[in-house]
């Protein structure tokens, strides 16, 4: 059984002297290590937060670049694509046009040419029928 004497008295006192001296050199210095951890720990986080946000930022912008670089490239495009087209349009018609100025050339040289042969046998036709007269009468006309 428990007898309670004076000797509850010195473990009283040894015990509050123990946690005074735990207190004072293992219970403050690890609170202080865990407040100094959770502090660094919330340094760290809040500018894990910080960095994201910036990656968000740059992200945003990138891609708000990189739809007005398309857009830029699609109004260029439709701009040569236009410019072409003109280009085009402008050979073909210069095509067209020496193409009708070589075919009036070689019309009008082949009329002249068709005139030429429609002459000379004009000539031939009136000697021949000249020759087959006088053949065919037997004398000269």
């Amino acid at each position: 059984m428990i007898t309670i004497d004076a000797s509850i008295w010195f473990q009283i006192i040894g015990m509050l002297i123990l946690i005074v001296v735990l207190n004072s050199l293992l219970y403050k210095p690890i609170r202080q290590m865990l407040q100094e951890r959770e502090s660094k720990m919330a340094a760290i986080k809040e500018e894990a937060e910080r960095f994201e946000r910036n990656a968000d930022q740059l992200l945003e912008n990138f891609n708000a670049k990189l739809a007005s670089a398309r857009s830029q490239g699609m109004k260029k495009r439709e701009e040569l694509k236009a410019q072409a087209r003109e280009e085009e349009k402008a050979l073909i018609e210069e095509s067209t046009k020496e193409a009708s100025e070589k075919k009036q050339e070689l019309l009008s040289q082949l009329t002249a040419q068709v005139e030429a042969a429609r002459a000379e046998l004009k000539a031939q036709a009136e000697a021949f029928a000249m020759e087959i007269a006088q053949k065919l009468l037997g004398r000269a006309i």
